[in-house]
């Protein structure tokens, strides 16, 4: 885990859909392609329970686009896009390979137990390339 600062939100066109569905999804979409799903989090006596809030999708990004972000300006937000991973400070963690929902808590238990920060954990599937699909957990932190 790492501290992370996003100075432009990640912005993306909500779409409702749940985990296992959204994975399945970003594994056939094009390379480029980024989503994310945001999710409450608390604990009982049986464990770290996740409650999803909210879930975007996004097309990859256009060259036009591209261009603007390499000159150093911030992001395109597209017509459609209304809703986003905020701009702030995060703790981040990388996945080595992709989860199922079913075993999302025990997946998220160092970064959800970190100190600090309010109970949500935005998690961000990205296509990376043709074959790989990357999986990040931004939680909001203070610091």
């Amino acid at each position: 885990m790492q501290k992370l600062t996003l100075f432009n939100p990640l912005t993306y066109k909500r779409e409702d859909i749940s985990f296992n569905p959204l994975m399945l999804k970003m594994l056939l979409a094009p390379k480029g392609s980024d989503s994310f799903i945001l999710y409450s989090f608390s604990y009982t006596d049986s464990g770290c329970i996740l409650k999803q809030l909210d879930s975007g999708t996004k097309t990859p990004l256009t060259k036009e686009e591209k261009e603007r972000i390499e000159m150093g300006l911030s992001p395109m937000i597209r017509e459609d896009e209304n809703t986003s991973i905020p701009e702030g400070k995060y703790i981040f963690q990388q996945f080595p390979d992709l989860s199922e929902e079913k075993l999302l808590s025990t997946t998220f238990a160092a970064i959800t137990a970190a100190k600090g920060g309010e109970n949500l954990l935005y998690v961000r599937l990205y296509k990376e390339n043709e074959l790989e699909c990357v999986m990040q957990a931004f939680r909001p932190c203070s610091q």
